[in-house]
């Protein structure tokens, strides 16, 4: 069955993977293209199944490395099971891509900062990824929350880590209004057609924001009652920290996409990653092998079905 596919992060566990999400891909651009189908499209397509298994490796990678428990081989599968339910936006421009990078990474930043002993360089590091992602959109200010945060803490108050804080908040922008000074605007307008390049069209549909607003709530459900535990066995700092910035970003998203701050770049797009994340979480929680499998099964038959009648290929 599926599930056991993905129990051990094994070879297997990454071809099916590999696999899973060519399927998904494919058959998200069938829909949204039948009947009509060209070599641009498959092209496309093929561009993006490239780019969403590189977040996957990578993300993948990182867990495996940093050693949080609370992901697993499953997280193989979840991601390509949550794009099936993902609201598609307006489209996959270059500049998502570099945001959900930034994102990605900025999670093991913050592990850094909190376990590290160089916390004042890894704070600064952290500020800086913010003030860049700052720049894509201003509502992503909310995630200064979480340096902020750790100020608060005693062991952080002290005016080294205040300025680490602070000066890539000042500096940032003041160092691209120069450089956009001193460089030829046509090197900056040739870089923001580059950033706003479309690798893939996507068209918004109601039903299935209805479907992803249910993603969202197991997702939050599993932030309150699945939160990793200080006096568990497998439960450690590192993996606490990960757990609450990833529950930090979903919260995050639901706010800006409830308020509209980024309707523009898809309402949801923002929430696909922690909620990606959150389902596996969910999955791996599930003991039962047999309950498991029948769920991932259910999920995929169900969801093709929705997307079929959605898209008016299958009428009933």
């Amino acid at each position: 069955m599926i599930a056991n596919l993905f129990e051990k992060t094994t070879y297997k566990a990454y071809l099916g993977s590999l696999i899973f999400s060519f399927f998904t891909v494919f058959f998200i651009q069938f829909c949204k293209n039948y009947p009509f189908f060209s070599f641009q499209i498959i092209l496309k397509a093929i561009v993006f199944w490239a780019i969403f298994v590189f977040f996957i490796l990578m993300i993948t990678y990182l867990e495996t490395r940093y050693a949080y428990s609370n992901y697993s081989s499953v997280h193989l599968l979840a991601f390509p099971l949550a794009f099936l339910f993902f609201p598609h936006g307006p489209g996959l421009v270059v500049s998502k891509i570099f945001l959900g990078l930034m994102l990605v990474y900025s999670k093991y930043v913050y592990g850094k900062v909190l376990f590290s002993e160089n916390s004042a360089k890894n704070l600064f590091d952290l500020s800086f990824i913010f003030s860049l992602i700052l720049i894509y959109n201003n509502s992503l200010a909310i995630f200064y929350l979480i340096p902020l945060g750790i100020l608060l803490q005693q062991k952080y108050r002290d005016m080294k880590h205040f300025t680490c804080l602070f000066l890539p908040v000042i500096f940032v922008p003041l160092f691209i209004n120069a450089t956009s000074i001193v460089i030829p605007g046509k090197f900056f307008d040739s870089f923001y057609l580059f950033m706003k390049l479309n690798l893939w069209d996507f068209t918004i549909e109601s039903n299935s924001e209805f479907l992803w607003s249910i993603i969202i709530i197991l997702s939050v459900y599993v932030t309150i009652f699945y939160k990793p535990k200080a006096y568990e066995q497998n439960s450690n700092p590192e993996n606490i920290s990960g757990f609450n910035f990833m529950s930090f970003w979903l919260y995050a998203s639901i706010l800006i996409g409830i308020l509209g701050l980024n309707v523009n770049d898809g309402r949801w797009f923002l929430s696909f990653i922690p909620n990606a994340y959150f389902i596996g979480v969910f999955l791996t929680k599930i003991r039962s092998r047999l309950i498991k499998n029948y769920l991932i099964s259910f999920s995929l038959i169900a969801i093709i079905i929705f997307k079929l009648i959605e898209f008016k290929i299958l009428h009933l």
